[in-house]
């Protein structure tokens, strides 16, 4: 699996640095994350921009440095609705990675760093960043327990297909610009209750993107300095101006997303069972909890090893 878990101990270091710190390099405004965060994006400023790790050289040296499984890349321009998970299989088109790197802006070519706080030089800045974002959402949803980040690359007119993740996101732009488009979550016709069991439950394709979908997308112009919060699974599509990009991804669970996956996985063994209709996830806190309670009793009698604490 992508990313790492995030112990307790390594929380409450984490949580520490990042009151300790104060000013960082992400500057969140208080009254729109209260108001917005994990219901509905929301814009925020940052100064990545300015650093030095950040730029296109040295992150085409991490490229370099990094296995290769850690690095995927394709060609830009592909079609908004192609599924998101073989996009890079499909559209790779007998490219190699040096290739790619010697002739990024005219192959109009999409790079994705997977994991970059793998790396040495990246882990510091990287666990840094999350420490800021831990130390603003602790009073809203405390306790980060997974994360995972993403550079992207790209030249002019690159696209991202419409996918929604599993987990909450901060996309911020560092150079060049983009438009984000985001879906709301928690909108039955986007997604509905089924689909979303599914789609926790890794049970099939995520849900696809259809037409008339776009009428209900949130546009947000991101240049460098800004970033947009994706809410948990929310839906997007991210499109590259006439410019090369890079943008950072910082994908993260929380105990509370936790949770609410669980009782998305129990609802789809419901299904798998035989009803069809169970009470959908986050009508009921008390039952939500009681759903991610079985499940975790569930899966520690058939795997007790895998459940300890990380």
């Amino acid at each position: 699996m992508l990313g790492e878990f995030v112990s307790s101990t390594h929380y409450a270091s984490l949580l520490q640095r990042g009151q300790r710190n104060g000013a960082g390099w992400l500057q969140f405004d208080d009254a729109n994350l209260l108001r917005d965060y994990n219901r509905r994006p929301f814009v925020l400023e940052h100064r990545l921009d300015q650093h030095p790790l950040f730029n296109m050289a040295p992150l085409f040296d991490l490229c370099r440095r990094l296995p290769p499984r850690a690095v995927k890349f394709r060609a830009g321009e592909i079609p908004p609705d192609a599924d998101f998970d073989s996009s890079y299989a499909k559209f790779r088109q007998g490219l190699t990675l040096n290739h790619t790197l010697d002739n990024f802006e005219p192959l109009h070519a999409y790079l994705c760093i997977y994991t970059p706080e793998q790396d040495p030089q990246y882990r510091p800045e990287i666990e840094g960043l999350l420490a800021e974002i831990a130390a603003h959402i602790h009073p809203l949803d405390p306790h980060i327990t997974w994360y995972s980040t993403y550079v992207f690359l790209s030249a002019q007119g690159a696209v991202t297909p419409y996918h929604m993740d599993r987990e909450m996101n901060f996309l911020l732009q560092i150079r060049g610009e983009k438009t984000a488009d985001l879906w709301n979550q928690a909108d039955p016709v986007i997604m509905s209750p089924a689909q979303k069991d599914r789609l926790l439950a890794y049970d099939g394709t995520r849900p696809p993107y259809k037409p008339e979908f776009e009428a209900r997308a949130l546009h947000f112009a991101l240049r460098p300095g800004l970033g947009v919060h994706h809410p948990f699974i929310a839906p997007h599509r991210v499109w590259t101006h006439s410019n090369l990009s890079i943008s950072l991804a910082f994908t993260f669970r929380t105990r509370q997303s936790d949770q609410r996956t669980a009782a998305h996985q129990c609802n789809a063994r419901l299904r798998r069972l035989g009803l069809q209709n169970p009470k959908p996830v986050g009508e009921s806190a008390w039952v939500d909890s009681a759903k991610a309670l079985t499940l975790h009793a569930l899966q520690r009698l058939r795997h007790p090893l895998q459940h300890a604490e990380h």
